[in-house]
């Protein structure tokens, strides 16, 4: 009998804390994912070649949730992201788009780090 660390680790904080977004990829139907909301700090380079740490809006969500959708890290980067119904506070309730993600893929999680989009 093997267990699934991965779903006992996690589940529980998805199930207390997770919001629900739409995550639609070109070429793909739009998903409907648990995420939760945060933010993640960047390194950002300015005028005169100056790097300033900010923040940015983020979203943290399963591979695996992913993976059932044949989608990939990869695919990520310009997906729209919406809050559904069931969460409208998500992101200030706007639309946004993925910028770019973290971490390593070594992480059993991805984490989208998105900007509005107007």
């Amino acid at each position: 009998m093997s267990f699934d660390f991965e779903a006992l680790l996690e589940d529980p904080v998805y199930v207390a804390f997770a919001l629900t977004a739409v995550l639609t990829v070109h070429g793909h139907a739009a998903l409907t994912i648990d995420v939760l909301e945060s933010t993640i700090e960047v390194e950002e380079a300015v005028a005169g070649g100056v790097v300033m740490a900010s923040t940015k809006p983020a979203v943290t969500l399963r591979l695996s949730d992913l993976t059932a959708a044949s989608l990939a890290r990869e695919d990520m980067v310009k997906a729209s992201l919406v809050p559904s119904t069931e969460s409208p506070q998500l992101l200030g309730g706007v639309r946004n788009r993925v910028m770019a993600t973290a971490p390593s893929s070594t992480s059993p999680e991805l984490t989208l780090i998105v900007v509005e989009d107007p």
